[in-house]
């Protein structure tokens, strides 16, 4: 019986992503609002001057579960600016996307999406 309850924690736990992926819809409104205002500036646009570089950052949009929703675009900035935020970040700049269909060994996601630059200071 207890090698049972093991196999099935095991399996339940290896049904989540293996990457950071967070659930915005629960994100606190404040901080929703507050993530929105940090610039987002991609590749090729022309940031702001004299900015200085506070990390890389990035951040993962999946579609783990058949009832997730697609793995979006938009989840991925959105992510991406909380954790500038979370950093002191003003702007995020260089930021782009990486779309990938099915990759289940690297991220256990039916979709991914990616988003990736540097959290700055203006």
């Amino acid at each position: 019986m207890s090698k049972k309850v093991v196999v099935v924690a095991l399996l339940l736990s290896a049904c989540g992503p293996l990457v950071e992926v967070n659930d915005t819809s629960k994100v606190n409104p404040a901080t929703l609002t507050a993530a929105s205002n940090v610039r987002v500036f991609t590749l090729g646009q022309n940031a702001p001057q004299n900015y200085s570089v506070i990390a890389p950052v990035s951040a993962f949009s999946c579609k783990n579960m058949m009832t997730d929703p697609p793995a979006s675009q938009g989840d991925a900035l959105l992510q991406l600016q909380i954790k500038a935020l979370e950093l002191g970040a003003s702007a995020v700049v260089n930021v782009g996307f990486d779309l990938r269909g099915t990759d289940t060994f690297g991220t256990n996601c039916w979709e991914t999406v990616q988003a990736s630059g540097l959290a700055v200071r203006y």
